[in-house]
């Protein structure tokens, strides 16, 4: 009975050994699969952290916002209230479930070349809060301010055309002869009583005494040159339209008090000094000034001043000067179309006043923005899309080119009438955006990571203690097993040597 018993318990303890060598076993690949668990979650959280995201920046990257649906599509300080429109590879406009019931008025089936005008101002009075009639009045308002636009276009044009009527260039030697004209009596010219101005500057440039002679003293001579620079703002009224003739007066000004510190440092320079512009003759007493000297002073000052000129095509350091025929039908014509021209400023000034506006700035802006969105809506259709709105969805879809950003600028065509230039490219290439690290990805990924860390140390961790215990049993029952077969070996023996 004993060796028997024995023999029962040793196989008891053999199957208890086989098991907990599959059970360590079957551990032991648990392990293996807990492993290639953590080796998935590192890869994904690898991946989550050089992921990117598209941000849109007003500062050059300086401070981010999200690249949203509201940000690109509706007015606010992203945009600065200009439209940046979400458009498919066909060119229509992708548009949320908030403009799908506007757009289904303008285009009930999307397809581009709706209707727009019929339907904006019940869509604007619905988007913007802003009544039917004040949106009808402001467009009224609109309309004047463009007619007094267009009115003040027209009527400068024509004045233009009739300013060229009665201008002309004058070569400058002749603006000294036929403008300048004539000094009279009383301003001496090598002895003459009177001279033309454009002679004497001529012949001054090749002989060194030519001078008009001024008077005996300092401040004789400066009287003297007062009263013929007087008689030139005389002689040339008639040819200069009013604005150069206050840059000639203004130019006289300046010469005059160019000359009579001359005058004053000529009691003091070398007399009989012909090549200076203003010289104190020894022979008679008199002051002298160059004649060439002077009108090139003079001229040169009312270039600076802002008098109308253009250089020569063959010697730039001669000049032509544009000169008005004031005495001319032209030139009434021309007067007469000025007073009209500042009349209809008059009523543009009034059209554009604050007190007379419909609407606030704050109002035309969204009404601005609006018109841009449905306009384009109208000429290029849409597509409804209820995920748009989701940041994450826009912006693999723009990242992955599947949407594009569309921008408007207007134009004008041949008759005056305003339409919209469209521009499409892949988000990446607009200034405004930027491709930067997706840091809410990563901050997720993180938050994953730590968590399924813990879930698979947590499993390790009792697969490693129910290892540990099974390890310990197994090591108990060899050693059982051991003393069973030693008892059972040496009963053997006994047993048999009895029998011997």
């Amino acid at each position: 009975m004993g060796m028997a018993a024995s023999q029962v318990r040793l196989l008891q303890l053999t199957s208890r050994k086989n098991s907990i060598g599959w059970q360590l076993e079957n551990l032991s690949m648990q392990k293996m699969a807990l492993s290639r668990d953590m080796q998935k979650v590192t890869l994904n959280y690898q991946n989550a952290l050089s992921s990117k995201t598209l941000k849109w920046s007003n500062n050059s990257g300086a401070t981010y916002v999200d690249l949203s649906y509201a940000n690109l599509m509706r007015p606010g300080s992203a945009n600065q209230n200009k439209p940046y429109l979400i458009t498919n590879s066909a060119g229509k406009v992708v548009i949320d479930n908030q403009y799908k019931k506007y757009a289904e008025m303008i285009s009930p089936d999307g397809a581009a070349g709706g209707d727009y005008e019929s339907n904006r101002t019940a869509i604007l009075e619905s988007l913007t809060g802003i009544s039917a009639d004040k949106i009808e009045n402001g467009v009224n308002t609109s309309n004047t301010v463009t007619a007094a636009e267009e009115k003040i276009n027209t009527l400068q044009e024509e004045a233009d055309i009739l300013e060229s009527k009665c201008t002309e260039k004058v070569y400058y030697d002749d603006f000294f002869k036929n403008c300048l004209g004539n000094i009279g009596s009383g301003f001496q010219w090598d002895g003459a009583a009177s001279t033309n101005v454009g002679d004497d500057y001529e012949y001054t440039q090749s002989h060194n005494s030519g001078h008009w002679r001024l008077g005996q003293d300092a401040t004789s001579s400066k009287n003297q040159l007062k009263e013929l620079l007087e008689q030139l703002k005389e002689n040339v009224f008639n040819s200069l339209s009013d604005d150069d003739y206050e840059a000639f007066v203004e130019a006289c000004d300046s010469t005059y008090n160019a000359y009579c510190t001359y005058i004053d440092t000529a009691n003091s320079a070398d007399s009989d000094n012909e090549q200076v512009a203003v010289s104190k003759f020894s022979s008679n007493g008199y002051f002298g000034i160059r004649v060439d000297n002077f009108i090139d002073s003079l001229m040169g000052a009312y270039r600076s001043a802002g008098g109308s000129y253009a250089q020569s095509d063959v010697d730039t350091s001669k000049y032509y000067y544009m000169c008005i025929d004031r005495n001319s039908t032209e030139y009434s014509d021309y007067l007469a179309k000025l007073e009209e021209l500042e009349a209809a400023k008059g009523e543009h000034n009034t059209a554009v006043d604050e007190d007379n506006q419909v609407l606030t700035s704050a109002e035309e802006t969204q009404i601005a923005f609006y018109d841009q969105i449905f306009t384009a809506i109208a000429d290029k259709g849409w597509v409804g899309n209820s995920q748009v709105s989701d940041t994450d969805y826009l912006n693999q879809m723009l990242q992955n080119n599947q949407y594009y950003i569309t921008t408007m600028t207007s134009a004008e065509d041949e008759e005056g009438e305003i339409y919209y230039e469209y521009s499409s490219n892949i988000a990446s290439n607009f200034d405004q955006i930027f491709t930067v690290n997706d840091s809410d990805a990563q901050e997720e990924a993180q938050i994953e990571y730590e968590y399924q860390k813990s879930l698979i140390n947590e499993k390790e961790s009792r697969i490693d203690t129910r290892m540990q215990n099974l390890q310990t049993e197994q090591s108990a029952i060899t050693e059982m097993i051991k003393g069973i077969e030693t008892v059972r070996d040496d009963n053997g023996e006994r047993n048999f040597g009895i029998f011997a």
